[in-house]
């Protein structure tokens, strides 16, 4: 049994976290500002009542989630950004200024939104509370987007991008030429982390390190086989696959356990912003979009035990931490 346990150092008694999660913190509360005042100037000028509404339960989102980071940020005396006003009041309308216009702003800042969200959660690897408050917020974002596209598509404001045309015809959905490259390339992703997996349990030595490698292979294949499926049903070319078995060559005492961890870690890290690009480039199929989120929210899962795992034997490098003296 693995005992997990706090790697955080205590200054006076309080807890602290790195350099880089501050930063995240206060990149974060700064762009949620940002966002709370695209919505609060935009919603001066549109036209369309369900559009308003649907704008007026996303403000009030932002609002919520920037009080949290607010706390969190005061909590760990990270220095706080400055507040948008209260709200942006613009009496003149703009018929120039359409709704198509400012969805599409809308939506270009969501995306915005996610990538930094991404980056935050992604990288905050010493603070498990505050990487899980940035998994929520990704995710909630996540949900938005989908919610603010299908509505585009109603609303007839999205252009579709260029249709993937095969050499046989397609019986089911169409799909995009995004959304078939982001099949091949996840695909190729998988048989890539596949090889990379067995080559790990052919060299490691800890019993808990090849135990939660071999519990990876299983995903990595289950998802391959979903992937492979999906290539097959869209009539997207499948990438050759890696070897069966993994056969060794060099000394095994060449290569550390602690090494091994940290390639695989990078690559988890990694594959989080391949799922987060696909779910955002996913417009036209939306089953496939599904199942790219589905995807996302597993590497996240996965992400999260790995790390704690590597927490937990020391394997992680711990950046300086925020507010401490150099």
């Amino acid at each position: 049994m693995i005992v997990l346990f706090s790697i955080f150092k205590k200054i006076s008694g309080e807890e602290v976290i790195d350099i880089l999660g501050a930063f995240n913190l206060w990149n974060a509360l700064r762009a949620r500002y940002g966002s709370i005042e695209t919505l609060q100037m935009y919603r001066n000028f549109i036209h369309d009542r369900d559009f308003d509404l649907m704008l007026s339960r996303f403000l009030s989102t932002f609002i919520k989630e920037s009080k949290i980071l607010e706390e969190k940020a005061t909590h760990y005396s990270v220095t706080l950004p400055k507040r948008p006003a209260v709200d942006i009041r613009i009496d003149k309308k703009l018929d120039e200024l359409t709704d198509r216009y400012i969805y599409r702003r809308i939506f270009e800042d969501l995306v915005t939104q996610m990538v930094v969200l991404g980056r935050s959660y992604r990288t905050t690897t010493n603070n498990d509370q505050l990487r899980e408050l940035f998994k929520h917020a990704l995710l909630g974002h996540a949900y938005q987007f989908q919610i603010l596209y299908k509505f585009g598509k109603l609303k007839s404001w999205e252009d579709n991008p260029p249709a993937y045309k095969p050499s046989k015809p397609i019986k089911t959905e169409d799909l995009s030429i995004s959304e078939a490259f982001h099949l091949w390339d996840h695909l190729n992703l998988r048989y890539d982390q596949l090889e990379l997996v067995m080559f790990s349990v052919s060299f490691a030595h800890d019993t808990s390190f090849i135990a939660v490698l071999d519990m990876g292979l299983i995903i990595i294949k289950k998802q391959i086989a979903k992937l492979e499926e999906l290539c097959l049903k869209y009539s997207v070319h499948v990438p050759e696959r890696p070897p069966a078995e993994m056969v060794q060559r060099i000394d095994p005492e060449a290569m550390e356990d602690q090494f091994m961890y940290r390639i695989l870690l990078s690559g988890l890290q990694n594959s989080i912003d391949l799922h987060m690009r696909a779910v955002m480039e996913t417009v036209r199929n939306d089953n496939l979009r599904k199942t790219f989120i589905d995807l996302f929210k597993d590497e996240m899962s996965s992400y999260d035990k790995f790390l704690k795992y590597g927490k937990a034997k020391g394997w992680t490098k711990i950046p300086p931490m925020y507010g401490e003296l150099v």
